[in-house]
């Protein structure tokens, strides 16, 4: 029996219409059934509508069609729901008590129910009514059907718990070839995945933080034959990928791999399939192991697409989209000389004044933009070691004293190193040439300090290492932003750079200041190799300072 038809009782409006009602105008249907679709099935005045019609109306196929399919749909809904808390109270269960319990629990019990009740995972799928309905005995494989119409019947159809929530029980009903298909022809025929996505995140807002995972999934799957392997916890674990970027990877992927075959079938002649590489993690090791590291990151993530979905981050992008750039040519222009007032990045100064604002009383945490900030020190991108710090301090006598008693040249040459580090062209964390006597002098010798234990040990060590500030502004005390405020723009991009320094695998990071708030930032810091100081207001790198052998670890570090 179709879902809509209904005995002569369950005709009636009285009835049918009675049990519908309840159901059409709620965005979440039940409480107890997660029904999938579009909900509500009717709007505030169709619902009005509807509750007026089947007052007024015998049977339910004398109702407008729209109504006629909400009074179907709806008391199907409703029988179902019923049908589920006769079998909860048939094994003491109470429907409160069924609410109460977790989400893995209550896909325990909607299955043991659906199996004894032969409810298939479609029963639970409500489409909303069309105008033009696609006739019954039409099938996908006939090419008069439009393709518009065949993109609608998979739209519906991937749109489902079992294609994006790995942890439902729906999810491992379908294998993963068949998901694959369907998916790769909802493509083919125009589909978006991203719209799928949006949608379904709508409808299922619980469970939309197992989209990553199931499109991790996916792309494993076609590139090696297997969901669980090295690639998808790479995408997921390593490199971070974002859920958009994963989509366009899959739907990438989707695109190259679909092919039509011939078959005999005595109805059609012809077939789709998507290509697998059931071996494919294999030949992923070898190609792997003869590229150097970017290359083979960058194989691992786009594998023998022909066209990237995506630029990948690299030391290019990285230079190219600095958000330092802008103010560090406007200073280039000014002869290399501070701007009167704002020495800060564009976007950032919007949070800058409204944190100052909120630090009026406590001046000590507000953020100087009379001096240039600071978020990079020495050669990041090719440092082996990088120290993470809180941000500059700010010192009257060194920042600003000190300054104004310099030449105009003395003051260009500073300032044309700090717009150096600020452009990533930083050479070392510190220079002992004596051309630089100016500039360390302003900055009190404190990398010189703090550095001078790992020099003698490894000549050359200062062109090795870096740091990187999780505020670039100065200030007296640090204090981070209140959370309501989110991150400056240009820590988005520090973020960025440390997640790229991360990926290299050969950077050993020192938390110099605080280790909590530096993991709150980049969460990825906890897989990577770090070392902690014994004291978090002291940056020497020392042996006695670093915790747990870290001096050696950096010294070998250092050494290779």
């Amino acid at each position: 029996m179709e879902k809509s038809e209904l005995s002569t009782r369950d005709r009636m409006c009285s009835v049918a219409g009675g049990m519908a009602s309840p159901l059409v105008g709620r965005e979440i249907p039940s409480r107890l059934i997660p029904f999938r679709g579009e909900f509500p099935l009717l709007d505030m005045i169709e619902t009005r509508r509807f509750r007026d019609a089947i007052r007024s109306t015998m049977w339910i196929e004398d109702l407008p069609p729209k109504l006629l399919y909400a009074a179907a749909e709806g008391s199907r809904m409703a029988r179902l729901e019923r049908e589920f808390l006769h079998y909860l109270s048939r094994n003491g269960l109470k429907s409160d008590d069924f609410e109460k319990l977790e989400d893995a629990e209550k896909s325990e019990w909607l299955r043991w129910w659906m199996e004894d009740g032969s409810v298939s995972a479609d029963d639970l799928v409500v489409k909303k009514y069309r105008d033009e309905a696609t006739p019954a005995s039409k099938s996908l494989g006939d090419p008069a059907m439009p393709v518009a119409e065949k993109r609608e019947i998979y739209d519906d159809l991937v749109a489902r718990r079992a294609y994006w929530d790995d942890l439902c029980f729906e999810f491992g009903r379908i294998g993963w070839e068949k998901k694959l298909l369907n998916l790769a022809l909802y493509i083919h025929y125009g589909g978006d995945l991203e719209a799928v996505l949006a949608r379904y995140k709508e409808n299922h807002p619980d469970y939309a933080d197992r989209i990553p995972h199931s499109l991790a999934y996916y792309i494993s799957y076609l590139r090696t034959g297997e969901a669980t392997s090295v690639l998808n916890n790479f995408l997921l674990e390593r490199v971070c990928l974002s859920e958009g970027r994963l989509t366009a990877l899959l739907t990438a992927e989707l695109r190259e791999r679909l092919e039509e075959v011939f078959r005999w079938d005595g109805g059609t002649n012809s077939a789709w399939t998507v290509g697998i590489d059931y071996r494919g993690e294999e030949k992923m090791d070898e190609i792997v192991t003869t590229l150097d590291i970017e290359k083979g990151r960058e194989y691992l993530i786009f594998g023998n697409l022909t066209i990237k979905p995506f630029i990948m981050e690299t030391k290019e992008t990285l230079l190219k989209e600095n958000p330092w750039r802008v103010l560090a040519e406007k200073i280039e222009k000014n002869g290399y000389m501070r701007l009167e007032k704002l020495n800060a990045y564009a976007d950032d100064i919007p949070f800058i004044e409204e944190f100052n604002e909120r630090m009026k009383n406590d001046p000590e945490y507000q953020l100087h933009t009379e001096i240039l900030p600071y978020p990079f020190i020495g050669d990041v991108l090719g440092a082996r070691v990088v120290l993470l710090m809180s941000n500059p301090g700010y010192k009257v006598s060194s920042n600003i004293e000190a300054h104004e008693k310099m030449s105009d040249e003395e003051k260009r040459f500073v300032i044309r190193a700090q717009t150096q580090a600020m452009l990533l062209e930083d050479r070392a964390i510190f220079y002992s040439d004596p051309e630089y006597k100016s500039f360390n002098d302003e900055q009190d010798w404190y990398w010189e300090k703090k550095t001078r234990k790992i020099r003698e040990a490894v000549s050359g060590a200062e062109t090795k290492i870096a740091a990187v500030q999780l505020m670039a502004y100065h200030s007296r005390k640090y204090k981070p932003f209140p959370e309501k405020m989110g991150l400056l723009p240009s820590q988005e991009y520090t973020k960025r750079l440390v997640k790229y320094l991360i990926d290299k695998k050969d950077v050993i990071f020192v938390y110099a200041r605080s280790k909590a708030r530096w993991l709150d930032f980049v969460p990825e810091l906890e897989n990577a190799t770090c070392v902690e100081l014994s004291s978090i207001r002291n940056a020497c790198l020392s042996e006695k300072n670093c915790k747990d052998d870290g001096f050696e670890k950096i010294v070998d570090a250092l050494n290779e």
